[in-house]
Order: C-alpha cells, then sequence, then structure tokens
C-alpha cells in the first residue's frame, strides 16, 4: 500500500530524479522541482529526465515543476533536497518563508560549504532554525543509474527522531534497497564529503598509470586521516565501518561511475582541471569540498597532509604525477 504523505523533491538532477523515481514506487504524490524548463517538461511530457538521467522511464505519478513558488510543491509533509552543496543555501533563502514549518527534511546532498566551512545539516538549521527532529540525512553506496534501474543496493539514514527516521525509512525502503538507521548526523555528512576528495585522488592515481597496490594505500591511509578529523568534529567512530562511510568511500573510488573518481581520472591524464569541470552537466562534488575541508581544517588547527596534497593538485597546480611521492615523503602510506 503507497504512503499517503506529499512528498516534494528539489533538485532534478541524477541523483534527485533517481531518488523521486523510487519514491513514486511507494507513495501516491511526488512532485519534483527543476531549476530547468526543459527539464520539467521532458518528465511531464514523456517521463524521462533526458538532461541528466537519459534512458530510464520513470512513474507516471512523478510530476514536475520549475515554479519554485508552487503551492503544490511547498506545501507538502515532507521535503527532500538533492541540490548541490554551494547553490543549496541560496535556495533556502529563497524559500524559508514559504516552506512548511511542520515538514520532515531529508537531505540527500553531500558535501561542505566553502564560504563558511559549514556541514548540511549546519545549513539547514542556520537559515531554517531548523528543529534536529524535523532533520534526517541520506547516505551510502548508491549510484543514481543503480537506484533508478532497482539494482539492490542498501544506504544509511540518520536522524536525532526515531519518529522521522521510521517515516523516512519506509518512504525508501523496498525489495530492492535497504535502509539503516543511524543517529549520528555529523557522521553520516562527514563521510559522505570526504569521500568525494579522496575519489578524486584515487582517480588521479589510477590516470597517471600507478598501480592497483598504490591506490588501495592511498585509499585506505586517507580513510584514517578522516576517521580522526571526523573524531574532532563529533562524530561517531563506528560511523565510518558502515555504508556511510567505507562503504561508500569504496563505491566512489572504484565505480566507473564515480562523477569524483573520472575528475580526477581525467586530471592524472593531463587534462585541464576547468575543462573538464566544464565538461559535464553533473557536479563533482568533491573539486569544491576539498577547498571547504582544508578551511575547516585550519580552523579546528587538524593537519590533512594526504587530503590536502589532493587539494594542491586541485587548486594550486600541483603536478598530479607527484600526488603520492608527495605523501610518502610525508610519511603518511607508511604511518601506522
Amino acid at each position: 500500500m503507497k504512503s499517503n504523505n506529499k512528498i516534494s523533491i528539489f533538485g532534478a538532477g541524477s541523483w534527485g530524479t533517481a531518488l523521486a523515481s523510487l519514491i513514486s514506487r511507494n507513495t501516491k504524490d511526488v512532485l519534483i522541482w527543476a531549476k530547468e524548463n526543459s527539464v520539467s517538461d521532458s518528465i511531464n511530457k514523456i517521463q524521462e529526465n533526458k538532461l541528466f538521467l537519459p534512458g530510464f522511464k520513470l512513474q507516471k505519478n512523478l510530476k514536475a515543476t520549475s515554479d519554485i513558488k508552487s503551492k503544490e510543491l511547498l506545501e507538502s509533509d515532507i521535503y527532500i533536497f538533492a541540490i548541490p552543496t554551494q547553490y543549496l543555501r541560496p535556495l533556502l533563502l529563497k524559500t524559508k518563508n514559504i516552506l512548511n514549518p511542520r515538514a520532515i527534511i531529508i537531505n540527500a546532498s553531500k558535501g561542505i560549504e566553502i564560504k563558511s566551512s559549514k556541514f548540511i545539516n549546519e545549513i539547514f538549521t542556520e537559515v531554517l532554525k531548523l528543529r534536529p527532529k524535523s532533520y534526517v540525512s541520506l547516505s551510502g553506496p548508491s549510484f543514481a543509474k543503480d537506484v533508478v534501474s532497482e539494482l539492490p543496493t542498501a544506504v544509511s539514514i540518520a536522524s536525532k527522531s526515531n519518529s522521522a527516521l521510521t517515516i523516512t525509512s519506509n518512504l525508501f525502503d523496498n525489495t530492492n534497497l535497504k535502509v539503516y538507521r543511524s543517529n549520528d548526523v555529523i557522521g553520516i555528512e562527514i563521510g559522505g564529503a570526504l569521500k568525494n576528495v579522496i575519489a578524486i585522488g584515487a582517480g588521479i592515481i589510477d590516470g597517471v598509470g600507478h598501480s592497483e597496490s598504490t591506490k588501495a594505500a592511498f585509499i585506505t591511509r586517507s580513510y584514517y586521516e578522516i576517521r580522526s578529523f571526523a573524531k574532532v568534529l563529533g562524530a561517531k567512530d563506528q560511523t565510518f565501518f558502515g555504508l556511510s562511510g567505507i562503504g561508500d568511500l569504496m563505491l566512489t573510488c572504484y565505480g566507473i561511475q564515480s562523477r569524483n573518481r573520472n575528475l580526477g581520472f581525467m586530471i592524472g591524464k593531463g587534462m585541464n582541471i576547468k575543462s573538464v569541470l566544464k565538461s559535464s552537466n553533473a557536479v563533482a562534488e568533491g573539486y569544491y569540498t576539498s577547498k571547504a575541508s582544508i578551511k575547516l581544517a585550519k580552523k579546528f588547527k587538524f593537519k590533512l597532509p594526504i587530503l590536502e596534497s589532493v587539494h594542491k593538485v586541485l587548486y594550486k597546480n600541483a603536478d598530479p604525477e607527484n600526488l603520492v611521492s608527495n605523501i610518502l615523503k610525508k610519511g603518511m602510506i607508511s604511518d601506522i
């Protein structure tokens, strides 16, 4: 039996559309907001997101709009935000006075805001004065194409509210997607954000032609680095042994669909970073998170030598060929 909750999804990129497709199988009313008129028209007219998720037929009960002030969009019981992190605050500022204050908010994005060095839950709290019990964060190893294709996978959701977790898990959970619950919101968001930076580094290693052994060492030591930083930020270490930690990290570093790994791979092959970023409709969040994470680490006076090495390639013209050798000089791969 389908849920009677009205669902609005903000963001019709590949991930937002995949979630909308999934949820539309579990609930009656689903409306997705697309910034581009062409995307909303495509979904409404041919049940397909031609721009961001071509080739996948969507449910008939999934409708789209490009009107951010649509009454139908704003009067939902649950809002899902799948907006690139750097664009989230402007959208919230634009809609904060017209959103349903009683709605549950689900974050489906991964990143850190560059300007403020804040995680996504902090942005929602700051702009909407949101109660922690109204907020849920979703993360885990799940490519958009796999979800929309109904291939078996699993994700984690985190909230301070058991009630919100129950509602949310029922919304997503089906025979092909298993949902696991957590109350470690900050841990899930740290894992989801920083693994993208590691994936860029892993892609660079592939691009320059290093071995799988080198890549495994890089990923393992990077994983230790973000776990250490996460403790300082108040996360639970056990979170990083789950889907939103090691699970998402593995998929993003090794998966051929990974935007961040592929960005790193092309950089490793010698391509210009700006050109690579412009060549895709999709956002590789790790590029922006790299800058934000280094800024955050400085705030806490915490050293992130491996993530700093990736940052230097992305923003300071460091030679991708020297990524591994620079890390080895610092003893970070061999250090226990």
